[in-house]
């Protein structure tokens, strides 16, 4: 497993982390969870990725590999969590992140989180200042090492700009390119570490059908155009997707959820230090500006 510096926090993160949304779902076995945390750990994965409203995700990490504190970094998130009935709410008061991210703690057995960040942005009827305020107060009090904020596009940088943050985690792959102008050049200004999610749009190109979900439909309407299997040549569709993502200079990480254990260790040979060649990082980049006209 290849490691890579997370910007100003310093941490050496393995450049294939854990999405650990998928083992907070309550219908996934407590030994499945277990099984799949541990091969993380042992397969040399160091960087987990969980938020307060990823279900029993939290409390499984605390539960099944607390005792190994020092093998991992943890980053979580707070803003929008789930409450005691399973609904979503969005708290983005003073009293709502702070209380969050304690509770967050006491899930996970941990007195200091390695970073904590925003699952979105304060919304339009919320007090902005107020609650990144609350952020860094988190950090002021020794309850989270790091900060920063999960999110896309335009306003994610200008939150980089604003606010002392130290991580951005935000969406970077080969059918999802825009990151690459519109808040990477911010991020890399600013020295922060990046988080990349869906670094493979989740494999949407093995659906056979759309889905219904725009969380799903929107990757799968990207792949039926982009030339995916072209481009990669001989090479595995996903070996290819996360090569290409992982040969950005700008990225630090790359998380991947999964509930299989055998697809997780898959994923980490690709960890092997070999870039995709620029002509081709070149012909990818051209192709999706053709196809998306960005």
């Amino acid at each position: 497993m290849n490691h890579r510096i997370l910007g100003k926090t310093g941490l050496k993160v393995s450049e294939i982390g854990l999405g650990a949304a998928q083992i907070g779902n309550a219908k996934i076995p407590e030994a499945q969870a277990e099984r799949v945390l541990l091969r993380a750990l042992d397969l040399g994965i160091n960087f987990i990725d969980t938020a307060a409203m990823y279900g029993e995700s939290e409390a499984r990490i605390g539960r099944f590999i607390s005792h190994r504190r020092d093998a991992f970094i943890l980053a979580t998130k707070c803003g929008d969590y789930m409450d005691a009935a399973g609904k979503i709410v969005k708290g983005y008061t003073r009293e709502g992140i702070l209380r969050t991210i304690d509770e967050s703690r006491q899930k996970l057995r941990m007195d200091v989180i390695d970073i904590v960040q925003f699952h979105g942005l304060p919304g339009e009827k919320d007090d902005a200042k107020a609650a990144f305020e609350a952020l860094l107060e988190a950090k002021s009090k020794g309850w989270t090492r790091f900060v920063g904020v999960s999110h896309d596009g335009t306003a994610a940088a200008t939150a980089a700009d604003q606010w002392p943050l130290d991580t951005q985690e935000f969406t970077y792959n080969i059918l999802y390119q825009e990151a690459d102008q519109n808040l990477m050049p911010t991020l890399q200004k600013r020295n922060m570490g990046t988080i990349i999610k869906r670094p493979i749009s989740n494999a949407v190109w093995e659906r056979t059908e759309r889905h219904p979900d725009g969380f799903h439909s929107g990757p799968w309407d990207r792949a039926q155009t982009f030339p995916l299997r072209d481009l990669a040549g001989g090479m595995p569709l996903v070996e290819f997707a996360l090569r290409f993502t992982l040969s950005h200079p700008g990225v630090c990480t790359a998380i991947i959820g999964t509930t299989n254990p055998d697809h997780m260790a898959a994923n980490t040979r690709i960890s092997d230090g070999r870039r995709l060649p620029d002509d081709l990082l070149q012909k990818a980049q051209n192709a999706f500006k053709e196809n998306f006209g960005q």
